[in-house]
This record gives C-alpha cells, structure tokens and sequence, in this order.
C-alpha cells in the first residue's frame, strides 16, 4: 500500500513539473492591456503631448495626484519655454516685439 502512495505522489509530481514547464500545451500571445503614453518616439515634445500622457497602474499602483501635479507642472514649463524661445527669435527691430518676461503665476493659480 505504501509503495502505491508513493507511485501517485510521484505520479503528480511529474505530471505538476510537465505542465508547469509547457508540456501541457503553448501559451498563447499576450495581450497588450497597457495604455499608450500618447507620447511620439522622435522630436520635441509639446503640451499637448504631456496632456495626454497616461500611465498604466501597477500592482501598488502610484499617487495619481502626485503624478498629475507634476505633469501639470511640466506642460506649464514647457508652455513658459516655447513662448520665451519665440520671444527671443521674433526680430529685435521689431517694434512689436515685447520684452522677456517669465510669468509670475503657477498653474495652480498661486504667486511664486
């Protein structure tokens, strides 16, 4: 009777050790089930590329608002960039040209 218990626990240890390395069948392809960041492979990235950025969650996950806050803050900056770069390369004989300011407002509404 022992000899026969230890034939099946065998048994099932082999058969668990078949099946676990893929000898029970082929797995099939993976499903991509992430978002797409929305942001390009190549050039400069704009705001409204930092506006579509969404990031996918984890098993602990991350602090959306601390996320948020920060992307926020980075499509700001890259806001304040692009106008003072277009500022700067405007003619300077240009009458219309104004002079180069950096805001003094955040995004959340409060003075620096």
């Amino acid at each position: 009777m022992f000899f026969f218990q230890l034939l099946v626990v065998v048994v099932l240890l082999i058969a668990v050790g078949w099946v676990a390395v893929g000898g029970g069948g082929h797995l099939s392809q993976p499903i991509p089930d992430r978002p797409d960041p929305a942001v390009p492979d190549t050039g400069l990235l704009g705001r409204e590329h930092v506006d579509k950025v969404r990031f996918s969650v984890g098993a602990r996950g991350y602090r959306m608002d601390e996320v948020d806050d920060i992307l926020d803050r980075l499509a700001y900056e890259i806001d304040v960039r692009d106008k003072r770069i277009a500022d700067l390369e405007r003619d300077p004989s240009d009458p219309a040209r104004p002079a180069v300011q950096t805001p003094d407002e955040e995004p959340d509404g409060t003075q620096e």
